[in-house]
């Protein structure tokens, strides 16, 4: 709780994954890749409860005996791939009886969080109680940025000149959905989370995403390194 204001972190771990079969459950030191969001939840002097939503009863069941909130089996309908998160947020927390003003999406493929992340995260989010994603520095001057067309020519991104000098650069930000918070008040179905307001930097060390094994394979590399 945070100036009287409870706060539910929420923790989607589907079974499903096409590039690393049974992601969530994958072992990460010793414990499964999903648990690692919710040791950082608990981290926190902030969090009220912890959920997890998941299609696996084993996830659900390793979830309840680590004094997480869970649901019955999340539909079908919200466990596919196409299926938003933010429609998931929505039906899994009407189900609860007690009811929560901010909601902090912690997703299981970013197990690497800086230390303390959620609460200065959630102080920074009630300066202005709208909504926060945590993004990276980026190395890319999008004005530099072409696509080919159908017709083979070559497409700015952004309708600006690129003769612009190396000192004149903006600094850019490039989303690392390792945490997002949100406004329960004011979320809905056409939320678009990636679209929150916020910024919250993090070091780019952190912004790993589990999607493929090269990315087992870097998570195991940064892991031994701190041991």
């Amino acid at each position: 709780m945070y100036n009287n204001k409870k706060i539910i972190a929420f923790i989607p771990a589907r079974i499903g994954s096409k590039r690393v079969p049974h992601k969530n459950l994958l072992s990460v030191n010793g414990k499964p890749l999903f648990m690692h969001s919710v040791d950082c939840a608990k981290s926190s002097s902030m969090i009220d409860d912890i959920f997890v939503s998941s299609d696996s009863e084993e996830i659900l069941e390793i979830a309840r005996k680590n004094d997480c909130i869970v649901n019955e089996l999340r539909p079908k309908n919200l466990s596919d791939d196409n299926a938003r998160i933010v429609d998931a947020i929505i039906y899994e927390l009407s189900l609860l009886k007690q009811k929560y003003d901010a909601v902090v999406l912690l997703q299981p493929t970013f197990p690497l969080r800086p230390e303390n992340i959620i609460d200065e995260a959630l102080i920074k989010y009630f300066e202005k109680e709208t909504s926060l994603i945590t993004v990276i520095k980026s190395t890319i001057t999008p004005e530099f940025i072409r696509y080919i067309d159908n017709e083979g020519n070559l497409c700015k991104i952004l309708n600006k000149s690129s003769d612009i000098r190396s000192q004149d650069f903006k600094q850019y930000y490039k989303i690392a959905g390792s945490v997002y918070i949100n406004n329960l008040n004011l979320i809905n179905n056409a939320t678009i989370l990636n679209e929150n307001e916020i910024p919250f930097v993090i070091d780019e060390y952190y912004a790993l995403d589990i999607d493929t094994q090269q990315d087992v394979d870097e998570l195991n590399k940064r892991l031994a390194f701190l041991i």
